[in-house]
């Protein structure tokens, strides 16, 4: 893909003082790192739920617990961290320090990206957007892996963004590894790589691929690759009886307060299933999709509600402006870039159940932010903030 000329591609021609980027980074991360470090003060460090599997695999660590369960899927968190406990003398809080900085390095990130391909601006919003996001970055004070996905994406849009301005073979390769941090993050990593990589299957002529993986024959092996991680992954739930009892029970949110209720009809197995059961399995998903965009969730607090609202509502419709004046002014390499992640975040949260939507809201968050700053940067409110406060 090439950027078409437009107000995205003018703006990286835009005249900058050398150190304002750095400012504002600075800034960025400084405050990130408050309001995580004050969470985390507020929050301590407590290891639980998945945090306790870890340590297990941690202890039993080998290559029949790396590929014989599903630890694989979240190899990009637990083994640094093995590595780092086996280093400190089990050391956690110092783990979760590490943490709480990757994370506040996220917003810093999404500052990056947005200012590369649409300018200053873009880039400050977004990364001050994801900075205050409560319910992003309130997991990083937990040893758990919910918040390495946030920034291993934020990391590999930054990315992206260098090797589509500038299809270097080294950033080609800083996107392809940032990608695969992606991939190994969490199981949710997977599909947001996957559909990426499906841009270059398109023939090689095509102006819409965007030249990250190989010829399209190549590619489509690694999709293969990549889709047979996924039911990999899947393989346990189905083995379990778990993912399907998700599905039986009509479980949206949570199986105690959003459930859609209907009569499965028999099946012998899981195929048969879905055959049986697809107008119930498609109100299922689209119920679930239509959840995930909710700023809230049933059986949360009047305090939890409160801050998930303030934060994710006017982050949302700003994002939905922006998605909007992207297609309005033909932005597709925006859109590409940018708004596959959430599709494939999205499209995966209808597929498979999890405890409200704590696991797709970091990675989402990070697109609503970029999308969010450059709403605001085609408006008047930067200059009006500029002529306030002149940088």
């Amino acid at each position: 893909m090439v950027l078409r000329r437009s107000s995205v591609r003018d703006a990286l021609s835009e005249p900058l003082p050398d150190d304002a980027g750095a400012r504002d980074a600075a800034l960025l991360f400084l405050v990130a790192l408050a309001l995580r470090s004050w969470v985390w003060a507020d929050m301590g460090t407590h290891v639980v739920r998945d945090g306790t599997r870890y340590l297990t695999w941690c202890s039993d660590l080998s290559v029949g617990t790396l590929l014989g369960t599903r630890a694989v899927a979240y190899s990009g968190y637990w083994l640094p961290y093995c590595g780092w406990l086996k280093a400190t003398g089990e050391w956690v809080h110092g783990w979760v320090g590490v943490q709480v900085v990757l994370s506040a390095l996220a917003p810093v990130l999404v500052y990056a990206a947005g200012r590369h391909l649409v300018g200053r601006s873009a880039g400050l919003v977004a990364g001050g957007a994801l900075a205050l996001q409560w319910e992003v970055y309130r997991w990083a004070a937990r040893p758990q892996s919910e918040f390495v996905l946030t920034f291993a994406l934020a990391l590999a849009l930054w990315r992206l963004a260098h090797y589509h301005t500038t299809p270097t073979t080294r950033n080609r390769l800083l996107a392809l590894g940032s990608l695969g941090f992606v991939a190994l993050a969490r199981p949710n990593g997977l599909p947001i790589v996957g559909a990426y990589l499906l841009y270059d299957l398109l023939p090689a002529d095509s102006d819409h691929r965007l030249n990250l993986g190989f010829p399209a024959k190549v590619n489509l092996g690694i999709v293969g690759a990549l889709a047979a991680g996924i039911a990999y992954r899947l393989q346990f739930g189905w083995a379990k009886g778990s993912m399907l009892y998700h599905w039986r029970e009509g479980i949206i949110v949570t199986p105690e307060r959003v459930v859609y209720s209907y009569e499965p009809a028999a099946a012998s197995g899981v195929v048969d299933f879905f055959v049986a059961n697809a107008a119930h399995v498609v109100a299922i998903a689209v119920l679930r999709g239509l959840w995930f965009f909710s700023p809230v969730m049933p059986g949360w607090s009047s305090s939890h509600a409160l801050k998930g609202s303030l934060t994710l509502v006017p982050l949302m419709v700003l994002a939905a402006l922006g998605v909007r004046a992207a297609v309005h002014r033909e932005e597709w390499d925006l859109l590409a870039l940018w708004g596959t992640p959430l599709v494939a975040v999205v499209v995966t949260a209808m597929g498979i159940w999890v405890a409200g939507w704590r696991n797709f809201l970091g990675p989402a968050a990070v697109v609503y932010a970029l999308f969010a700053g450059y709403y605001v940067s085609l408006t008047d409110w930067p200059e009006r903030i500029g002529a306030l406060s002149p940088v």
